[in-house]
């Protein structure tokens, strides 16, 4: 084994168990070099910082220490005042870069949002990816940038007192442009995901590739100054040891945290509440936040009918009562059957739930990559967003979301491969067939990239944007006046209606959703601070005029607490 650097090549020594070890003492900051198998088969760095030329290409070495970070001042953002939104870089501006997506801060702040977490960042295939095909796990994808843009990013949101949450992903890696394969067992010959080759947590020979997991978590916060990662779907990172190598990467990351003078989130993708990631008795192997999508699919459930994700079925109103009661629907299980729907659940602490409205998921999964707003209305998306933005859980917006964007936002790929391209034209229809899929937009072509780029705000519905603003400025009061609190919240619902009431401290602050058909009465009255039913926030009622019931499909917030 060699590493070549232009046309020689400095060889690297054996020093058992696999490593190789060399030291080439004329390498500098922006090389390009290869990794030599063999002495004839070149592949890229499995620890590439920067693929400049995509996966197929030569690695650059790159100096972490070159930028001159400017946020020594900075010192996070607590987990009760996290505020998340959610950014594909690639999409988020018309630059789909770094530098686009700084200037486009300013909406964020004015929003309210106080955290932005990225799609996936590792180098993946092709020209455009949602970024979950990653295959180089330490290398910022370089479409968006240089590592030293996306420090840059870090470093400015730090400075405008933003946190950066970044997506990660160890359950699989892509289908093109994995030279894993070549450098050891890191794929499981056990387990499988539908996305591409599981890795190898439990075999023989796992050790480093669990360090070469784990090892990448610390080096996005270390290098990047981040505040938090969210692990991707775990459910399939596919483990038997003893000691889940979820839980090796949350102490891992909390003991890293430990030196820092900034709070750091680890979020986990559960999808189903699982409260071993929360078990407070396995102190640093547990997760701050589980992302849990129980909300969002028990509405659409409500209001499109019969729906089904995975294994769980929901059932439209009764369940949305409960999820925003108890926080979650379906939990899981580590004896017997995987996902159980919850027989008689126990409120879990629902600040330690992270609750989306709208994700990349929920939009980008329609064949169209069509909207709430879109496939609803944008009364619904108003009603139920009070629910969200003022419940609990963490909070989170995805892109274009608070003012109904009308740009889509689609699934794409661009993997070079035409039989992995057909596979996923195909894949899609099969995998989310409970939706139309007869105006299907091909997930392979530029052009569904290209249009799924986010619209300025002009664009959109400027009513939407004033109630997302709207109710997360209250929600930052209620949060400083004690509110909010996962003790302190009632849950009343009347699933037969399609009613519902979140109640604080005795009362003293309502949110009153009527999902159903026909208006319904309301306490309160006086108090009303919000409706969504005023033309100012997109409604046809003159602004403060006070309902006397509540239209079907709407929603009030009421207030007795002094602002």
């Amino acid at each position: 084994m060699a590493v070549r650097i232009g046309i020689r090549e400095h060889a690297l020594e054996a020093k058992g168990g696999g490593w190789w070890q060399g030291l080439v003492k004329d390498a500098r900051p922006g090389d390009d070099y290869w990794v030599v198998l063999d002495g004839e088969t070149r592949r890229p760095d499995p620890r590439s910082r920067f693929q400049p030329q995509g996966v197929h290409g030569p690695s650059r070495l790159v100096d972490p220490s070159g930028y001159a970070w400017q946020d020594q001042g900075w010192r996070g953002i607590a987990k009760g005042d996290l505020v998340i939104y959610e950014i594909h870089v690639g999409t988020f501006s018309p630059e789909g870069t770094y530098e686009g997506a700084l200037r486009r801060l300013d909406h964020l702040l004015d929003l309210g949002a106080t955290a932005v977490e990225l799609m996936p960042l590792a180098q993946a295939p092709g020209r455009w990816n949602w970024g979950y095909d990653g295959v180089n796990l330490f290398a910022p994808n370089h479409h968006y940038g240089s590592p030293d843009d996306l420090r840059r990013f870090v470093d400015v949101c730090h400075q405008r007192g933003l946190a950066v949450i970044l997506d990660v992903v160890y359950n699989h890696f892509g289908p093109e442009g994995n030279y894993l394969w070549d450098f050891g067992p890191y794929f499981s010959r056990r387990h499988h995901t539908p996305w591409g080759p599981a890795l190898n947590f439990d075999g023989a020979s796992n050790l480093p590739v669990r360090q070469f997991v784990v090892e990448n978590a610390v080096f996005w916060l270390e290098e990047y100054h981040l505040d938090g990662l969210r692990l991707d779907a775990i459910r399939l990172m596919q483990d038997d040891s003893e000691h889940h190598v979820t839980e090796e990467i949350a102490r891992a990351v909390h003991r890293w945290a430990a030196d820092q003078t900034r709070p750091i989130h680890l979020i986990a993708e559960a999808n189903v509440h699982d409260p071993v990631l929360l078990d407070p008795v396995k102190g640093e192997g547990t997760y701050d936040l589980l992302w849990n999508d129980e909300i969002p699919h028990s509405l659409f459930s409500a209001v499109l009918g019969k729906h089904r994700i995975d294994a769980r079925t929901y059932r439209g109103m009764e369940d949305l009562g409960q999820a925003l009661d108890t926080g979650y629907v379906f939990e899981r299980r580590r004896t017997g059957t995987d996902i159980l729907r919850s027989g008689e659940p126990e409120r879990c602490d629902l600040g330690s739930m992270m609750q989306g409205l709208q994700t990349h998921d929920q939009v980008g999964n329609h064949p169209e990559g069509r909207r709430l707003h879109q496939v609803a209305s944008p009364t619904l998306q108003r009603a139920g967003a009070a629910m969200v933005l003022l419940h609990p859980a963490v909070p989170m917006c995805f892109m274009g979301e608070e003012f109904a964007a009308p740009s889509p936002f689609c699934f794409f790929v661009d993997f070079g491969d035409s039989h992995l391209r057909k596979a996923v034209v195909e894949g899609r229809k099969r995998d989310y067939h409970q939706h139309d899929w007869a105006n299907f937009v091909s997930p392979v072509e530029e052009a569904t990239f290209l249009r799924s780029k986010l619209c300025r705000l002009e664009a959109g519905d400027l009513g939407m944007w004033n109630w997302y603003r709207s109710l997360l400025a209250l929600r930052k009061r209620w949060r400083a006046n004690g509110l909010l609190d996962s003790g302190g919240l009632s849950v009343e619902a009347k699933p037969e209606i399609g009613w519902f009431r979140l109640s604080y401290a005795g009362g003293a602050a309502q949110v009153v959703v009527n999902l159903g058909s026909e208006p319904v009465d309301f306490p309160g009255r006086d108090g009303v601070r919000l409706y969504s039913g005023w033309r100012r926030f997109g409604g046809e009622e003159r602004d403060e005029q006070i309902p006397v019931n509540l239209p079907g499909v709407s929603a009030v917030v009421i207030s007795q607490v002094a602002d």
